[in-house]
C-alpha cells in the first residue's frame, strides 16, 4: 500500500535503506537518495514530508546536506531525522542546532523506527494543518483591509464628482506596472509583497481630498493661483491622514507606509518639478513614482469637464514624447520603460 504521504530515505548504504523501506513503504510513499547530491534533487522534484538521513556519507555528509534543506524555504518546516551507527562520533547537539528533530540509532529497532516517524508525521500534519488557516484568515483579513481602503478612498473620489471606476482603473494599471517591474528589475522591486502593497494602497493616492473646500474641489472653472496652491495640498493632507490612521491602528508591520507614500508623493516629478517638496529622482518614493504615472495615465484617458478622454494611442504618445504640459521627464525612465512595453496590457485593462 502506497500512503498519502512521503518518505525520503538517504543513506550510501544499500542494506539499510532496503531494512527501512520494509519498515515504513506500508505506511508511506518512500523514496531514496544513495548520497546527498540525489538527496537535494529528490526532495526538489517530490517534496517529502519527512527526511530520515544518515550522518556519515561519502561527499557531503549529513550534516551540510541537513545545512543545505534548510536554506529552502520549502523544507524549513520538514522534519530531519539523522541516522546513526552505535559507534559513530555523531554529535546530537549539533544536529538539533542546525534543525534536526530526532535521531535513531543502528541497528533499527522496527518499533521505534515506525513510532518516530509517525510521531513527526503527525506534527508536520498539525503544523501544515494550522498553516493553511492562517493563510486563509490572512487572506480574509486583506479583502477586508482592501474594502476600507477602497471605502477611503472613494469617500474622496465621490465629492470630486468621481465614481469608483477611476480607482478600479487605477489599481489596475498599478498592479501592471508594478508586477512588471517586479519581473524585470527585482532589484529594484524584489518582493511580491510590496508589489501587492502598492497595488492596494494606490486607490488612496486623493484621500486628502475630503480635506479641500467644495468651493475649490467642484468649482467648474480654473483655478486661481491661491485656489491651486490650496489644491494641491491634498497630498500633504493625504498623507498626516493615514499617518494619523497609521497611528491609531498601531500596526506592528509597516505596510500603511506605503499608503503614506503614495499619498504624499503622486504628485512629484522625476525631474523635481513636481510638488508638494520638489524632490527628484529616487528621492521619491518607489510606490509613488508607479503610481504618479499610472494616475496620470488615467487622466488623460478619462473625460473630464474641460476635455473629451484621449484615446490609449494618444496618452502613450502624450507620456512618451511630451506635449509640453506632461513630458517624459517627470516620470522614472525605467518605469517608464516597463510602461511602454506594457502597452497592450493596460489598453486591455482601461
Amino acid at each position: 500500500m502506497i500512503g498519502e504521504h512521503s518518505v525520503l530515505i538517504v543513506d550510501d548504504s544499500k542494506e539499510n535503506i532496503s531494512a527501512l523501506r520494509g519498515m515504513l513503504e506500508d505506511s508511506y510513499t518512500v523514496y531514496v537518495a544513495s548520497n546527498g547530491e540525489r538527496a537535494l534533487k529528490v526532495m526538489d522534484k517530490n517534496l517529502p514530508d519527512i527526511v530520515l538521513l544518515d550522518v556519515m556519507m561519502p561527499g557531503i555528509d549529513g550534516f551540510e546536506v541537513l545545512r543545505q534543506i534548510k536554506k529552502d524555504s520549502r523544507f524549513y518546516h520538514t522534519p530531519v531525522i539523522f541516522i546513526t551507527g552505535s559507534d559513530d562520533s555523531f554529535s546530537e547537539s549539533k544536529g538539533l542546532l542546525l534543525g534536526a528533530t530526532d535521531y535513531i540509532v543502528k541497528p533499527y529497532n522496527p518499533d521505534i523506527v515506525n513510532i518516530k516517524v509517525h510521531n513527526q508525521m503527525d506534527n508536520k500534519m498539525h503544523r501544515d494543518g494550522l498553516e493553511i488557516l492562517v493563510e486563509e484568515r490572512t487572506k480574509e483579513l486583506r479583502k477586508t483591509q482592501e474594502g476600507i481602503i477602497f471605502g477611503m478612498s472613494l469617500m474622496a473620489e465621490r465629492r470630486d464628482l468621481s465614481t469608483g471606476e477611476h480607482l478600479k482603473r487605477m489599481k489596475k494599471i498599478t498592479g501592471i506596472l508594478a508586477e512588471s517591474l517586479h519581473k524585470k528589475y527585482p532589484d529594484i522591486l524584489p518582493s511580491h509583497k510590496e508589489v501587492n502593497n502598492i497595488t492596494a494602497y494606490s486607490p488612496l493616492h486623493d484621500v486628502g481630498k475630503v480635506a479641500i473646500s467644495d468651493a475649490i474641489l467642484l468649482k467648474p472653472g480654473r483655478l486661481t493661483d491661491e485656489e491651486y496652491a490650496i489644491m494641491k495640498t491634498h497630498s500633504t493632507q493625504g498623507a498626516d491622514i493615514l499617518i494619523d490612521t497609521r497611528e491609531l491602528l498601531e500596526s506592528e508591520t509597516d505596510d500603511l507606509t506605503v499608503a503614506v507614500n503614495i499619498a504624499a508623493g503622486h504628485h512629484e516629478r522625476y525631474d523635481g518639478t513636481g510638488y508638494p517638496n520638489g524632490v527628484k529622482g529616487d528621492e521619491i518614493p518607489l510606490s509613488a513614482r508607479i503610481v504618479a504615472l499610472a494616475d496620470v495615465y488615467d487622466a488623460l484617458t478619462s473625460k473630464r469637464h474641460y476635455k473629451e478622454a484621449f484615446t490609449h494611442e494618444k496618452a502613450m504618445d502624450i507620456i512618451l514624447n511630451g506635449d509640453g504640459r506632461t513630458m517624459p521627464e517627470h516620470f522614472d525612465p525605467i518605469i517608464l520603460d516597463v510602461f511602454k512595453q506594457c502597452s497592450d496590457t493596460i489598453k486591455e485593462s482601461s
